[in-house]
């Protein structure tokens, strides 16, 4: 970073701030500051006079860039430049580092160049390993001296680089270090990932938000008399101050361009403009160096630049002066150069002729090719700006392994997909080897979380490969089809593909890769029911991959037999197994037989009601899906669904929301669509019927995604319900029992009990509304709805051959609705003491740890034990349940509750009623007749005509139409 050669103006404050920081360390109170401001600003500047006073201070000062390298860059980049820069300075210090902390050595720019030797698969880095490394070596620095470690414009982070800066500001304790990140606040629009990277940041104990506010008019007038110390008129002063609004830079633009061109308009109001004027100033030479910089990004080593603009040394001196004379570019170091702005070097390079730019790309990857050394990235990057395709092709790949080694799956799969783009224009040796670049990319789609894009890729694949293709090259595209499906409802595709390609590898001699397969059988073979076949595959995968000496080849199969240990109802043991299994899987680098075996340990909790452990294993299976670079993938991504949804089980509304909003982080789609169906469940509990706009948006997912479908449509179910529209609940619940029936070609899914309940309490809601004709044709259709949830419970398949405690809830449940249902429409309505043991019974079985279906079910005991005269009984299982509704905002729960009539204040107007007259008063509102207030009060007809006549008489009126008036207009059943 330049040492600044003008005093700083303003910002004392902000200032101060950073300087805390800093003083702080010296004592063990590491802490970090994330600083944000506009483009232009003056973060440069501020953090240019803090590390400025860090050097006078003797504190070792890191100091990293973050470089926008497009869609594909280069993760870990501020790292890599930090540490280099140490190596450059302190080299035994480095090697003492190196030595204790080896991963770091895949982060310096010896390693990360075209000419390193690229690194075995054996020899990637997990993601864990290399953070802890990173902060390892930055713990090791502050054991002599103080560090200042500054990352700058974090906006154009990869998502790599954002995850180890969080994981290192979620670990200052006691460390003599201070961290500063900044970042450009403009550039952060709603979707931005960094934005709800930031919200996290700030959360964190030793993290502070430092926002960079525009100069105010005075600060502003101050530093352009510092810029031109001559007399400027008052005009041409008011003129810069205005169009300044603040921003440092665009003053220091302003000034110069005045200074420059005195006699012209003052300069355009755009900001590219304003920067080809400054350009205008230089000789040809120099406008040459500095349009071939832009085309490099923001900095270029020395080197490089001389490769490319290929001039005299002297020659090239001269006009790199003139350039940081004119504060265009500035010294990087001893051995590069930099824009003093990125804006500087966008305008710059959107500036260029299209021809022009193509050649200056050209002349890069020449020089990167040949001359300099850099990174597969750069020149992927400029052989596919130039043209040069068959060199954007190899670097492409290999910049997609690099990625690959040091758990950046998103840039990977970008850098393969560039690649399988220009493969028509590779050599015939490398056209060759697309399968295996097909499964590549779909391996690293699958850790980024874009499942579907795998799965494309290799049946597109496979439908295009030659009969007479290498087997083992096909085995290799049906595993990469296979392991993607997995996380597509594809069980039976992935057996299929499993199949095949175990006739295509042969057993003799023994393989990896047969193993591997084996195992992935063995896995769909569970998910279809097939446990023997199952056990078997499972059994030979270990068997093999012990054979062969690597066990962890046969992680997978191993959490494939703890799962058939919960199936064959043995759930202690298929606990012990699934955490031995996952501790195992991870010392050996099994990524995805770790966070599988992580997650199906949450879901054997849940499934005995055990939430809190089930939330445990749910949030270390997230944690460490990030760690490993990996949170949109398949069991990474679940298990964040499923936090969520135990969260709301647990009454956690806050938290689950939380898990299942998706702003600012650009999620892929699924990934989008499963947390957003997650959501919806607190907004029904809410009664927060805007939720409803999310289903366009996730009903195309219907199709391919059960788990969407059944949790937006059950919500939807209810929320339709809430908002008077029980015909629509229905007719969505038809739907979804056919959407899903036939995507999991099973059409007695277990969720059916659940979606029968919701449909049996949509009839009951309309069923107080309707004539007689239609109430017996709501009971008829409900009917229908029981039978179909009575025949889920014997044909369905609960996994481990039994349901869960949800599942047993919901059953009680959908039968004390039914209950209801006949109750309410007065047909074959059940005897008093059955209708109360329902709702006891679902009380009870909801009480494992659903706060709020308990509490629904408490509320609607109240109201049959109502029905039945045991007020003071219903008044408690009422109370109760208003506790839960208040604690929980569930609006709709309040409402249901506030129609008992147990929130009445007792001095109210109705007091000449008593409380069975009120009862008996809310059914005539509804338009019920004797007979059928009869039958939901359970008492004669010739009581209920002694209560109507009492009602009459106390009210003064005449008739029963017009006592429902007086009661809606003086609020008597509020």
């Amino acid at each position: 970073m330049p040492r600044p050669s003008s005093p700083i103006i303003g910002r004392a404050a902000e200032l101060s701030l950073l300087q805390r920081s800093l003083d702080d360390a010296p004592a063990g109170t590491a802490s970090a500051i994330v600083l944000s401001g506009d483009a232009g600003v003056g973060k440069t500047r501020i953090l240019a006079e803090l590390t400025q006073r860090a050097d006078d201070a003797g504190v070792l000062t890191l100091i990293g860039h973050c470089i926008d390298f497009g869609d594909a860059g280069l993760p870990f980049v501020p790292f890599s430049e930090a540490f280099g820069r140490l190596a450059a300075d302190h080299a035994e210090l480095t090697e003492t580092l190196l030595a204790e902390y080896p991963a770091i050595a895949r982060l310096m720019p010896t390693q990360r160049v075209i000419s390193a030797p690229a690194a075995e698969p054996d020899e990637r880095i997990q993601r864990g390993a290399l953070f802890e490394a990173v902060l390892g070596a930055l713990t090791r620095l502050t054991d002599t001296s103080t560090v200042l470690l500054v990352v700058e414009d974090v906006h154009w982070a990869d998502q790599s680089t954002r995850d180890l800066l969080g994981f290192l500001l979620a670990r200052l304790r006691d460390q003599r270090l201070a961290i500063v990140v900044s970042y450009r606040s403009d550039d952060l629009h709603r979707r931005h990932p960094l934005r709800r990277t930031v919200a996290e940041w700030s959360r964190l104990p030793r993290v502070e938000r430092l926002h960079l506010p525009p100069l105010d008019a005075d600060e502003v007038r101050a530093l352009i008399h510092s810029l031109h110390p001559g007399p400027l008129p008052e005009q041409d002063m008011r003129q810069i101050i205005d169009r300044a609004e603040g921003n440092a830079f665009f003053t220091e633009e302003l000034v110069a361009a005045a200074a420059e061109c005195p006699q012209q308009d003052m300069v355009p109001a755009e900001l590219a403009d304003l920067l080809l004027v400054r350009l205008d100033r230089l000789s040809e030479e120099g406008r040459r160096v500095v349009r071939v910089a832009a085309v490099a990004g923001r900095r270029v080593s020395h080197d490089l630049l001389a490769a490319v603009v290929d001039v005299p040394d002297d020659l090239l001196d001269v006009a790199l002066r003139e350039a940081i004379d004119a504060h265009i570019l500035e010294a990087r170091g001893d051995a590069g150069y930099g824009f003093r702005h990125a804006l500087l070097a966008e305008a710059v390079y959107d500036d260029l002729l299209p021809g022009e730019r193509v050649r200056i790309h050209a002349a890069y990857a020449s020089a990167l090719d040949k001359v300099v050394d850099g990174t597969a990235a750069e020149l992927a990057r400029h052989a596919r700006e130039s043209h040069d395709l068959p060199t954007a092709f190899t670097a492409s790949i290999r910049a997609g392994d690099e990625a690959m080694t040091v758990g950046a799956p998103q840039e990977a799969m970008r850098h393969y997909e560039v690649a399988l783009e220009l493969l028509p224009a590779a050599s015939d040796a490398d056209r060759a080897e697309e399968p295996r670049l097909v499964v590549a990319a779909a391996d690293a789609a699958v850790a980024a979380g874009h499942p579907y894009r795998a799965v494309h890729l290799a049946r597109e694949e496979l439908d295009q490969l030659p009969a007479d293709e290498d087997p083992r090259q096909r085995a290799e595209l049906l595993y990469g089809l296979a392991s993607a499906s997995l996380a597509v409802d594809g069980d039976f595709e992935v057996f299929t593909a499993t199949s095949e390609a175990l006739r295509l590898v042969p057993a003799d001699p023994p393989s990896i890769f047969r193993t591997r397969v084996a195992a992935l059988h063995a896995r769909a073979a569970m998910a279809l029911d097939r446990l023997d076949d199952a056990e078997r595959w499972a059994t030979e995968a270990i068997e093999a991959a012990t054979a062969l000496g690597h066990p962890e080849a046969a992680a997978d199969a191993h959490t494939t037999l703890a799962l058939l240990h919960r199936r064959a109802g043995e759930p202690a043991a298929a606990a012990r197994a699934l955490a031995q299994v996952a501790d195992e899987a991870r010392s050996a680098r099994e990524v995805t037989a770790e966070l599988r075996s992580r997650y199906n340990l949450g879901s054997l909790y849940y499934d005995q009601g055990d939430l809190p452990r089930a939330i445990e294993a749910w949030d270390a299976t997230m944690v460490r899906a990030r760690e490993l670079g990996r949170p949109w993938t398949a069991f990474g991504l679940e298990s964040r669904v499923m936090a969520s949804l135990a969260r709301y089980t647990m009454g956690d509304w806050d938290v689950s929301t939380s898990l299942a909003r998706v702003d600012d982080e650009s999620p892929p789609a699924l990934a989008e669509a499963l947390l957003g169906a997650a959501g919806m469940a607190v907004s029904a509990g809410r009664g927060e019927t805007a939720a409803l706009d999310l289903l366009p948006m996730l009903r195309p997912w219907w199709q391919r995604e059960g788990l969407i479908a059944v949790m937006s449509g059950g919500t939807a179910i209810d929320l339709y319900v809430d908002d008077g529209r029980s015909e629509a609940a229905l007719r969505l619940l038809d739907e979804l029992v056919a959407v899903v029936g036939e995507l999991w070609q099973q059409p007695w899914f277990l969720g059916r009990i659940r979606l029968s309940a919701l449909g049996l309490a949509a009839l009951s809601s309309a069923a107080t509304t309707q004539t007689s004709d239609d109430r017996a044709g709501s009971v008829e259709r409900g009917r229908e709805l029981v039978a179909a949830g009575r025949t889920t419970l014997h044909k369905g398949q609960p996994f481990g051959g039994r349901l869960g405690v949800e599942g047993v809830a919901w059953q009680a449940r959908m039968e004390a609705e039914w209950a209801r249902l006949r109750w309410l429409g007065g047909v074959e309505p059940p005897d008093v003491d059955e209708h109360i043991t329902l709702w006891q019974a679902s009380v009870e079985a909801f009480g494992y740890g659903h706060v709020f279906e308990q509490a629904r079910s408490q509320a609607r005991l109240a109201a049959v034990l109502r029905a039945a005269g045991r007020a003071t009984e219903a008044t408690e299982q009422a109370g109760l349940a208003r506790a839960v509704a208040r604690r929980l905002g569930a609006k709709p729960l309040l409402d249901e509750l506030r129609q008992l009539g147990e929130s009445r204040a007792s001095g109210a107007t109705s007091s000449a009623l008593t409380q069975r007259e009120r009862d008996v008063l809310a059914l005539i509102t509804q338009g019920s007749t004797n007979r059928q207030i009869a039958r939901q009060l359970y008492i004669s007809e010739k009581t209920v005509s002694v209560h109507v006549s009492n009602i009459l008489a106390k009210l003064g009126v005449r008739g029963r139409t017009e006592a429902a008036a007086v009661a809606r207009r003086d609020g008597l059943l509020s």
